[in-house]
């Protein structure tokens, strides 16, 4: 990522970031099991679109760890055990309401960090998928020690001075809005390939 992309990318967050807001403050405000105007724009924001069951079984989950500390792993598992489906994505998205500081796993992002999600017959599907989200933690952390993360976060605050973020959720709101990047993509590999790592990715 360059200093241009992030210029580029700055002034078309404004929508995204003011949803994102929202949701962080109103979080807390009522039960979100029988909160209709919440529920509408979190699945709005984060594209939830399955049907209602699987719905109950998601904003069940999020109201009762909401005021604790969750991991990845954790939400991850409980959702497969009441809905029969691993949900990567959705298990990073409860994780990163209740821990801000946490990235999601996005299409968006991946395909900036030449990333993949494993396949769904794999064996070990599910420590592939912890082994994701830990490679998204490590290369968030890493980029924004970088100077093009630090420069990032300073304009993401000149431009935003009143929006009250994790300087992870800055970057996620950026990566949103840039496009593949030859630089990105090499960085998310040599992610994957650190040493001590207990698994691979497909990408």
């Amino acid at each position: 990522m360059t200093r241009a992309q992030v210029e580029r990318a700055l002034p078309r967050i404004a929508p995204g970031l003011e949803r994102y807001r929202w949701l962080q403050a109103h979080r807390d405000a009522d039960d979100i099991r029988t909160d209709p105007v919440y529920r509408k724009r979190f699945n709005h924001f984060y594209r939830v679109r399955r049907g209602t069951d699987w719905q109950e079984t998601f904003y069940g989950l999020l109201e009762a760890r909401k005021h604790h500390m969750v991991s990845f792993s954790g939400v991850l598992h409980a959702l497969h055990q009441a809905t029969g489906r691993y949900e990567p994505s959705f298990a990073s998205k409860l994780v990163a309401t209740i821990r801000p500081d946490m990235p999601v796993i996005d299409s968006v992002v991946l395909r900036n960090l030449n990333l993949t999600l494993p396949r769904y017959k794999v064996k070990d599907r599910a420590a592939r998928l912890e082994h994701l989200h830990e490679t998204l933690v490590s290369w968030f952390s890493a980029f924004l020690k970088t100077e093009t993360g630090r420069y990032l976060v300073r304009r993401f605050r000149e431009d935003y001075p009143d929006a009250k973020i994790s300087e992870v959720k800055m970057l996620d709101l950026v990566l949103w809005q840039t496009r593949p990047n030859n630089a990105l993509r090499t960085l998310g590999r040599q992610q994957l390939t650190k040493p001590g790592r207990a698994h691979t990715i497909e990408t």
